[in-house]
């Protein structure tokens, strides 16, 4: 599933246009048997290249839950109509990296955003909301509604239950196996495009809240929306770089390290600091929240600044590296080959020490954020006992994940686009808790009090161990 386009916002499931793209995406219903034959396309994929289709869900029921959908449609449905009914299947998959989307935002024209945007944004961009378990709660008001006030639990949005509202959404979301902090890390800290989907995209909202005894009701009505200025906006996006590092020295003897995210590229200035600054540094905290991962190969690199003796990250199995040697036709499958070869000759199978390599106290931060080659980065600095992990959950699979290079598919009728990974990462001495995350060494979890506070309970711990340990 694709979560950060910024243009999914404009989005119309249900108007009438032209436009030819995104008319047939929207609009254009498409047969029954059609849409049959795109799932059975669908399926006889995942079972190609999935090399962990059934690890999380047995191949009977997926088997069923399949053949129960073909069997459900009985009208003509829209592209948008079957990616919808094909999210909550797919999610119990368990794969994180699994990618879906009824439209390509690639071929999407200005004149189908013109014709099919909305002329007013999200109700939900003028508000901040925390969900915490099945309950969620405003912690920032920036609409002209003054009703709202932070702290107030919102107990229903245009007449769905809180509880259901987020009990959509989670089933509606991918993340590795049984986790659901990856989940959770989007509706926190993501843009709630996939929360306003549930309301059909409609511009007003009415939503029951409470605080203490006192129940009200407000509505919330989307803002105008320039779509001319918001395509601009988002071509100017596409062209900012991510920065790798961020560098913050606390005071004498300890520094903070946020590693933004591994889509970067590592600069000469990050590693200056190794090479100057951070062997100065008695305490590090390594900053790995809110890192939904990136490059495995820059990962891989990365961790000889900071492990002390040689490990292996990852492992690939042997259903994947069996016959590397002999000749194959199948595009993907010399993606794979092609892939395992240049991991093994940058040789991060077993990964070695830099000269340079960080030596002092290292405190390491995770949460639900901390996904993929993130997520790999912290479980192999715990099992080198390199650090004290502290925070969440990490929302990657502790065990293995797929990803590296993907098969790329488009059905033949609907035109909805999917990726599958089609490399397994097996990662060392896998958990006896399956479909979990990398575990934290010491707990955080945070209240709406701590959020409304804006506190950094990891931070606060950190420090609190440094002064206790002085």
């Amino acid at each position: 599933m694709k979560y950060c386009f910024t243009l999914v916002l404009l989005i119309l499931f249900f108007s009438i246009s032209k436009a030819q793209y995104l008319y047939h995406q929207l609009k254009e219903k498409h047969p029954i048997s059609n849409i049959r034959k795109d799932i059975d396309q669908l399926y006889t994929d995942l079972k190609k290249h999935h090399l962990n289709l059934y690890q999380y869900i047995k191949k009977g029921e997926l088997d069923f839950k399949i053949d129960s959908l073909k069997s459900s449609i009985n009208k003509p449905l829209t592209s948008a109509d079957l990616y919808l009914q094909l999210l909550p299947i797919l999610s119990k998959i368990g794969d994180g990296h699994l990618k879906i989307d009824f439209f390509e935002p690639t071929q999407v024209t200005e004149k189908d955003y013109l014709q099919y945007g909305k002329p007013y944004s999200s109700p939900f961009e003028q508000l901040s909301l925390k969900f915490i378990a099945d309950k969620i709660f405003l912690t920032e008001n920036r609409s002209l509604n003054t009703n709202l006030g932070a702290r107030s639990e919102i107990v229903s949005i245009n007449n769905i239950k809180a509880v259901d509202i987020i009990k959509t959404a989670l089933q509606n979301s991918f993340s590795d196996g049984y986790n659901n902090t990856f989940k959770y890390y989007f509706l926190n800290y993501g843009n709630l495009d996939n929360v306003w989907r549930i309301f059909k995209n409609k511009d007003s909202l009415k939503m029951v809240f409470q605080n203490g005894d006192h129940i009200d009701s407000a509505y919330l009505v989307g803002k105008p929306y320039n779509i001319k200025n918001a395509l601009q906006s988002s071509k100017q996006q596409t062209n900012n770089k991510s920065q790798f590092l961020s560098y913050k020295k606390l005071d004498t003897h300890t520094a903070y390290l946020k590693v933004n995210t591994f889509t970067a590229k590592m600069e000469q200035y990050d590693v200056d600091l190794f090479n100057n600054t951070l062997s100065k540094t008695q305490n590090l905290i390594l900053d790995l929240r809110n890192n939904i991962g990136g490059n495995i190969f820059l990962m891989c690199h990365f961790l000889k600044f900071f492990i002390n003796k040689p490990i292996k990250p990852i492992e690939f199995p042997q259903e994947l590296i069996k016959g590397m040697l002999l000749p194959t036709l199948d595009s993907n499958r010399k993606k794979q080959i092609n892939y395992v070869k240049e991991f093994n000759q940058n040789a991060y199978g077993n990964l070695i020490p830099f000269n340079n390599a960080y030596k002092n106290k290292l405190y390491i931060l995770i949460n639900g954020g901390t996904f993929s080659a993130a997520s790999i980065f912290a479980n192999t600095l715990a099992l080198s006992q390199r650090g004290v992990l502290i925070g969440e959950e990490t929302g990657s699979g502790r065990n293995n994940i797929n990803a590296g290079t993907y098969f790329n598919g488009k059905l033949k009728n609907t035109g909805i686009t999917y990726s599958i990974g089609l490399i397994p990462f097996n990662l060392p001495l896998p958990s006896t808790t399956i479909g979990r995350g990398v575990m934290p060494d010491v707990k955080i979890k945070y209240t709406l009090a701590d959020y409304l506070a804006k506190k950094d309970l990891e931070i606060d711990w950190v420090l609190n161990d440094i002064e206790k340990n002085k």
